[in-house]
């Protein structure tokens, strides 16, 4: 057996390549061209086995280049063979350096490896890599909707998504679409998706408790200025007699999702003919058909509002993760100071959203016992503050006042790489743009 490596000079037309990690060998006319003009400079490792073959182990791009460029010899190491996980990791080392992976192939070297019993954490320890890219990627490879779209060109990051859902064809549809025409719109439609899949659950588990107890679920909210059915809430029902209703007297309810989570409203399905009364009366005439239009925009983009916070919570998280401040920290902080004193006046009273985004818990306790670290970074906390000013002043509505100081704040964020939502594109808008009638729609519990 070698006990040291054995130059030789072989033709690579006898080589035989094995299953390699990468999918394409990525011979570019330039590589082929270099190849052919002086040859194979570093030597490929290979190994000969007991019938006399020898197989490459390190070195396939360069073996294809020579045969593409016509060469008849190139130099060839000759070691003993090492055990297939080791060959695997050694290739993929050894290809980064060269020409990067992509994430397909990173995640088929790892996916071989664990078909040889490797498990996830000596995967990661011989390759370099984060346990948890390791255990994100044998997930997204497990997965024959999340790998295809990994073969689509998605990054690891956005297949593992495409796994999230991939019980729901026509959200991986969007979400592959988007990666690939839109990146910047892949994780607010992500979230999107996700709180619809909540909402939707919640309502699910809503409408079975609620006949169970023998309550009708109601399709239109009676709440609703412009609601025409014969439904009304208890709040605006008495007896004949002038008697408040309370929730017991309830046969009926209406469930939704807002701001707050899910949200009930009870009713009586027919107040008229139960012989109650009512406060008020209806609007005579109804909604027209731009009015509804325009209630309908509100819902959504209040929902899409919702969704576009906790992206750009997130990126701001990863923002003040890092060692160094973004790019022009310091103006930011001073404009703050000088032209946003107001917000962050209130800013002083929300240290649980600063200890959130700074990671370090959701109370003021423990953003006391962050800040009285030693390693802690005061500009660092300094910044999350300033930031916790605009985060605390936005809402599901901000997209309709379109505030300066929230056209400021997103501006900086893009600045520092954020991809802002559709509906916060709507608040870097001129300001004096309209943005439809006021529904009433815009109620926390609303919609």
């Amino acid at each position: 057996m070698n006990t040291t490596p054995m130059l030789e000079m072989l033709d690579p037309a006898t080589l035989t390549v094995d299953t390699n990690v990468r999918k394409e060998a990525g011979l570019t006319k330039e590589f082929v061209a270099s190849i052919k003009e002086h040859g194979v400079l570093v030597p490929v490792v290979a190994h000969r086995t007991e019938d006399g073959n020898v197989h490459v182990l390190m070195g396939q791009r360069r073996t294809l280049g020579a045969l593409e460029a016509g060469r008849n010899r190139i130099p060839v190491h000759i070691v003993d063979n090492p055990e297939e996980a080791d060959r695997l990791a050694t290739q993929v080392v050894e290809n980064d350096h060269r020409s990067a992976l992509t994430d397909a192939d990173r995640a088929e070297a790892f996916h071989q490896m664990s078909l040889l019993g490797v498990s996830a954490s000596v995967i990661a320890r011989k390759m370099g890599a984060k346990k948890a890219v390791v255990d994100t990627a044998l997930k997204v490879r497990s997965n024959p909707t999340a790998a295809q779209a990994l073969e689509l060109g998605l990054t690891l990051e956005q297949s593992a998504v495409i796994e999230e859902f991939a019980d729901a064809p026509e959200a991986v549809a969007t979400l592959e679409r988007l990666a690939l025409e839109n990146p910047g719109g892949f994780a607010h439609q992500a979230q999107r998706l996700r709180d619809e899949r909540r909402n939707a659950a919640l309502i699910a588990e809503a409408t079975a408790e609620a006949q169970a107890k023998g309550l009708s679920v109601l399709e239109e909210d009676p709440g609703y200025y412009d609601y025409k059915g014969a439904a009304a809430i208890i709040s605006k029902l008495t007896t004949p007699e002038g008697v408040p209703l309370t929730d017991e007297d309830a046969d009926a309810v209406y469930l939704g999702t807002g701001y707050s989570g899910l949200y009930r409203r009870f009713a009586v399905a027919d107040w008229n003919a139960r012989g109650l009364r009512k406060e008020g009366k209806a609007p005579s005439g109804g909604m027209t058909e731009e009015e509804k239009a325009a209630r309908r925009e509100v819902i959504e983009n209040n929902k899409a509002m919702d969704s576009a916070q906790v992206v750009r919570r997130d990126f701001v998280k990863a923002l003040l993760s890092r060692k160094a401040l973004p790019k022009n920290a310091h103006r930011f902080i001073a404009h703050t100071i000088a032209h946003s004193n107001y917000i962050l006046g209130k800013a002083l009273n929300k240290t649980s959203l600063t200890a959130e985004l700074l990671g370090t818990g959701d109370g003021h306790g423990e953003f006391k016992a962050y800040v009285d670290k030693p390693s802690t970074k005061p500009e660092t906390v300094t910044l999350a503050t300033m930031i916790t000013a605009y985060e605390g002043n936005i809402d599901r509505t901000s997209w309709r006042n379109r505030h300066s100081d929230t056209r400021y704040y997103l501006t900086e964020l893009m600045a520092w790489g954020y991809e802002p939502s559709d509906v916060e594109k709507i608040i870097l808008t001129d300001p004096d743009t309209p943005t439809g009638e006021n529904t009433g729609a815009d109620e926390p519990d609303a919609a």
